[in-house]
């Protein structure tokens, strides 16, 4: 009631005159807190007053996006024409395209086909592609629904019940041919999609032996030793389904099989890859294949045999860490020689075979190496100026533009709409919007939208668009050195580089207070909540609720707090306590070498990806915002020292 009062209050506000209307910012001020009245009319469901207040914002950008939401929550009372001119009207807009979605659920719901038709425009989801082969079916377009229908069949997994009536009339024409559905048979079966294997299998002329070929396939995915270990034996004299016999589908059994088992045991894998590849005419690329996974899964556990494992095969990378982790230069250099060319010109693999020809003692060629790929801006050009004793290039190109072209940019409705959102703190449709410009625009345009979100500082949003634009030397965009004065204070507190704290926010969030991650990660520096109120009790400083972590100051000041103790707890090293920080303490402790180890060849071969790319990333940044914030670069190889071995 108090509520409905407030609005009828504001309401007869709006209709006294106003000479200050005239100004345009005091015009549009009005106009936001009339939109957040609208807003609240409609989700009390005060339909006349939100026609009022909704009158009272033409012009205003977020006009359409009130008109989508009152239209969302009403299809059962609105027309086809009705909703017809408001995609007419918004088109353009990620609203637009969802109510058209909801609008076609709606349609297929009702059996409306040939509205269903007029209204789909693609990409679509799974089940709305079906829905529009059932509208076709339906309104006597029978060809072009069975021309469409094999690519819906042709999926590993159980593809959405829109289409079964589809797939039912097609297999009824018998256009479902023997070749179709083994095709999708072994499909699901390559997929590990064992259900619906199995159901295709019994669909067969020959079920009783395609089931026994998928309980094959199933068994040894789960329980590799238990049919490894019959074999090799000698096949039957009859036709029976068996893995003793050297066919094509035994081989593709038997090499899935010794790749899940190389994940639980590369020596037991190796054991039996020793034992059977002989008996097999296994293809080139199968036992590539299977020695590959191998000697992977051997490297990733830091297993002295990886590269008796890898043998001559090209391993690709994991190979090639292997070589590095032993300081086998020789190996190295071969593995990474038998890289495709992309692979090889990349500066990870260009560092590398640098430092592998100046262990071999070939310093000229390594200097050369080297210098082919300084004056990039990238952690392993950083390795490589430290090498040669150069300093580090920025390349630091930052977008210019006329102050005329970017006044016009500004007043583009999709513009003026993102702005909006973003003004209204309505952050999740912020984000969709942004997605959706993202996703319409040329790459010199995104440039200037990521101008103008970094002046609103939106600074997350503004490195993802530079990042789909693919511009990457506008320095002062994606590395603004924000927040500051917070994170000199956390510096001054816990004896941590700023530029260090910096550049973990960086990675992080991109800078983003209020992100969330799926694991439950929280604010900039995106902190576990029982992390969280661990630190802050630790420094005596507890946290009073949750919600705190979205704070700058407060998530840097125990961000901060969290890296010291990873840094205090794992040999005051930054690279250990940067893994740390993100993988956890106890696995860096899994991962450190037995002896003394250089950080580099460390870092390289940390097993996780993500985890790899993080410290290198994290370390890179660093000197980055070294360059931001105009003092001297510390150079990766000082930000680097050497890796002790873990204690007996």
């Amino acid at each position: 009631m108090r509520w409905t009062k407030t609005l009828w209050f504001y309401l007869a506000f709006l209709a006294l005159p106003s000479f200050a209307l005239a100004d345009t910012n005091a015009q549009l001020e009005k106009q936001r807190q009339t939109f957040q009245f609208a807003l609240k009319a409609l989700e009390t469901n005060q339909i006349s007053l939100y026609r009022q207040f909704h009158e009272r914002l033409d012009g205003y950008p977020l006009q359409g996006y009130l008109q989508y939401l009152y239209l969302r929550h009403r299809l059962e009372q609105v027309s086809s024409q009705e909703v017809k001119s408001f995609l007419e009207q918004e088109k353009d807009t990620f609203y637009a395209e969802r109510l058209r979605a909801f609008w076609l659920d709606r349609l297929a719901k009702q059996q409306r086909w040939q509205d269903y038709l007029a209204f789909y425009q693609a990409p679509q989801s799974a089940e709305r592609e079906c829905y529009q082969l059932q509208a076709l079916l339906a309104t006597g377009q029978r060809d072009k629904a069975f021309e469409l229908t094999p690519a819906m069949w042709l999926v590993p997994h159980s593809q959405h019940q829109a289409c079964d009536p589809v797939f039912s009339r097609w297999q009824q024409a018998g256009l479902l041919t023997e070749a179709l559905r083994h095709q999708r048979l072994m499909l699901a079966l390559r997929d590990n999609q064992f259900s619906i294997a199995s159901y295709l299998a019994r669909s067969g002329p020959q079920a009783a032996r395609e089931l026994a070929w998928v309980e094959r396939w199933q068994t040894i995915h789960n329980n590799p030793v238990s049919l490894l270990n019959q074999l090799p034996a000698s096949a039957p004299a009859d036709n029976s389904v068996t893995l003793a016999r050297d066919e094509a589908l035994s081989r593709e059994i038997i090499v899935h099989g010794l790749t899940r088992l190389a994940r639980r045991s590369p020596e037991q894998a190796f054991e039996q890859w020793q034992k059977l590849r002989d008996h097999y005419q296994f293809s080139e690329q199968d036992q590539i294949e299977v020695r590959r996974a191998i000697g992977t899964w051997a490297a990733l556990n830091r297993d002295e045999r990886a590269l008796i494992y890898f043998g001559n095969i090209p391993g690709g990378e994991w190979q090639a860490r292997a070589a590095i982790w032993q300081q086998d230069w020789r190996a190295a250099i071969k593995a990474i020689k038998q890289m495709n060319i992309d692979e090889q010109a990349s500066t990870r693999w260009q560092y590398w075979l640098g430092r592998s020809q100046a262990g071999l003692g070939q310093d000229e060629a390594a200097r050369e190496t080297y210098a082919a790929i300084v004056g990039q801006r990238d952690y392993y050009s950083f390795l490589a100026s430290d090498e040669l004793a150069k300093p580090y290039a920025m390349n630091h190109h930052p977008i210019s533009v006329p102050a005329e072209v970017l006044k016009d940019f500004r007043q583009q409705p999709a513009v003026q709409r993102l702005h909006e959102f973003y003004l209204q703190d309505m952050m999740l449709e912020a984000r969709r919007e942004a997605y959706y410009q993202s996703q319409h625009r040329s790459d010199a345009e995104l440039q200037l939208l990521a101008t103008i979100t970094h002046e609103w500082g939106w600074h997350n949003q503004t490195i993802a668009l530079l990042g789909k634009a693919q511009y990457w030397d506008a320095l002062d965009l994606r590395f603004p050195v924000v927040f500051d004065k917070a994170m000199q204070q956390a510096g001054h507190n816990t004896g941590l580089d700023p530029s260090w704290l910096l550049a973990i926010a960086r990675q992080e969030s991109a800078f983003n207070p209020t992100a969330r991650s799926h694991a439950g990660a929280l604010g900039l520096m995106q902190l576990m909540p029982d992390t969280g109120r661990l630190i802050s009790k630790l420094i005596n400083r507890p946290l009073k609720q949750l919600e705190e972590l979205y704070h700058p100051e407060r998530n840097i000041e125990l961000g901060s707090a969290y890296l010291r103790r990873m840094l205090d707890e794992n040999q005051r090293n930054p690279v250990l306590a940067t893994a740390a920080y993100n993988a956890g303490p106890h696995r860096v402790n899994r991962w450190l070498p037995s002896e003394k180890l250089d950080a580099t060849i460390w870092a390289e071969n940390i097993p996780f990806n993500e985890t790899r790319h993080y410290v290198q990333t994290v370390m890179s940044y660093a000197a980055i915002f070294d360059s931001q914030r105009n003092q001297a670069i510390k150079p990766l190889s000082e930000r680097m020292p050497a890796i002790k071995p873990k204690k007996p």
